[in-house]
């Protein structure tokens, strides 16, 4: 549910979260269409923020698949671990830690990454380490999904991954493009 103060925490912090306000409800159904919530057992979810996304997995997620979140803000990182469920596990840790994480609790590949990350604001070698991270971590036919305000980062996918297809949602403040890459 979205309150007011959500919005205060994302502007006082949009260095690192890229966005005013949370995401919209039809947003996150955009972004997680390409789900196959009954065959999915793993899904890591990167830049998680206040928990709008998060949240919505957990209500859709098999009772046998595990949510890894990474946020890299310690405030939003502390919000998400009052979240009381034995499927997600938040770490305060960088998009770039996946495999570490991923070893920590023993799993392999993963299913889908979904990514809130505001990756146009993210340096370039970043954001590559990230991608080719992300890349390299998913199953053969594992999706990524990542929601931006720009086209800005479409060309650095492409290579990548063997299938990107693009949207574009209207009804979120502000618009957003949101991308399914398959690997």
């Amino acid at each position: 549910m979205f309150q007011f103060s959500d919005s205060i925490k994302l502007i006082k912090n949009i260095k690192t979260t890229g966005t005013i306000a949370p995401s919209s409800k039809v947003l996150i159904k955009d972004l997680l269409r390409p789900i196959d919530f009954e065959s999915t057992r793993c899904i890591v979810e990167l830049g998680p923020g206040n928990g709008c996304v998060t949240a919505a997995l957990l209500g859709r997620m098999h009772p046998e698949c595990q949510l890894i979140c990474l946020e890299l803000n310690d405030e939003f990182a502390a919000q998400l671990g009052n979240i009381v469920d034995p499927r997600l596990h938040v770490y305060n840790a960088c998009a770039t830690s996946i495999r570490k994480i991923l070893d920590e609790n023993k799993l392999d590949l993963v299913d889908h990454v979904v990514s809130s990350l505001p990756l146009s604001i993210i340096d370039d070698a970043t954001v590559n380490q990230i991608l080719a991270t992300v890349r390299a971590n998913l199953r053969p036919g594992g999706g990524f999904q990542q929601f931006q305000y720009s086209l800005a980062n479409y060309g650095d996918m492409k290579p990548l991954f063997s299938n990107v297809k693009l949207r574009f949602t209207l009804r979120n403040m502000p618009p957003a493009f949101v991308y399914d890459c398959v690997k």
